[in-house]
């Protein structure tokens, strides 16, 4: 990444030129907080589609030129671009989702996440699981319950893999991982994957989730769902095209989304609510 590129970045996710005696943990935790908080997660291109490109400079071009959000794959690539070129050493890998699954199994290993080494100490780092998503690094290190601006995480770990697990009403599972590094051909074969395949939840529903200091906003196909850091929750419908501009707008920060592609997501939610009228 270039300069100018790292400047528009930072400007982008509203953060500071970075101190020069500022630390390296320091530093990561404030990007890893501002970064979800400006650059949503969002599938539109999956869920009218389009398969994300994992170029580079298409993902930069999305995610900050354009000011759009985007998936796992977007979001941690620009993430790790960024890191690498503020110092940091990045290894990517791939998760095998548990988050929701009733009996505890997971998915194909499908999700982007990095980790970092600073001092010594190794880190979790991903800005881009969705509902779920880190708003802080977190140590790899088992058993202890970290502390982060939006829950409380630790990891679990069980021979050679670890388990990510959140805070509820009890400790619940999000994914589970190793060490083991992947390359740009694997990523590329799981987002295929991801954007095409028939029992894909991402070209089937819309998934929109942003968070910052204050809650978690999650629109799921034509709901919207506000989670408070106090633990309070609201809930509404969106059945309007002019609703669902205005809280993509207003909750999401997708000012620059055309008429177009808003009504064809409009359009694809009126099928999608239609099926289940009829299927119920």
């Amino acid at each position: 990444m270039e300069n100018q590129q790292l400047d528009l970045y930072l400007k982008r996710i509203q953060a500071e030129q970075p101190a020069e005696n500022i630390g390296k943990l320091e530093l990561l935790k404030k990007l890893h907080q501002l970064h979800p908080k400006n650059i949503t997660f969002e599938n539109i291109e999956t869920f009218t589609g389009e398969t994300p490109s994992l170029q580079l400079d298409a993902v930069f071009n999305k995610l900050v030129t354009r000011q759009r959000g985007g998936y796992c794959y977007e979001q941690n690539s620009l993430f790790k671009d960024v890191l690498e070129t503020l110092g940091f050493t990045i290894k990517m890998h791939l998760a095998r989702v548990v988050w929701g699954s009733k009996d505890g199994t997971g998915t194909a290993r499908s999700h982007m996440m990095l980790t970092t080494d600073i001092d010594g100490v190794k880190y979790l780092v991903d800005v881009g699981f969705g509902s779920m998503t880190l708003t802080s690094p977190i140590i790899l290190k088992s058993d202890i319950e970290q502390e982060t601006p939006n829950g409380l995480f630790r990891l679990i770990k069980t021979e050679d893999f670890y388990t990510l697990e959140v805070l509820k009403d009890e400790w619940l599972p999000i994914y589970k991982f190793s060490l083991e590094e992947v390359e740009q051909s694997d990523l590329e074969m799981a987002n295929w994957y991801i954007a095409t395949g028939p029992g894909s939840m991402f070209n089937q529903f819309l998934m929109i989730i942003r968070v910052d200091e204050e809650a978690r906003y999650a629109l799921f196909n034509g709901t919207l769902n506000i989670r408070w850091n106090d633990g309070r929750k609201e809930s509404s419908e969106i059945t309007e095209l002019d609703q669902l501009a205005f809280t993509l707008k207003t909750y999401f920060n997708l000012h620059h989304l055309s008429d177009e592609l808003l009504e064809k997501v409009y359009g694809k939610l009126k099928e999608i609510k239609t099926h289940f009228s009829v299927t119920q």
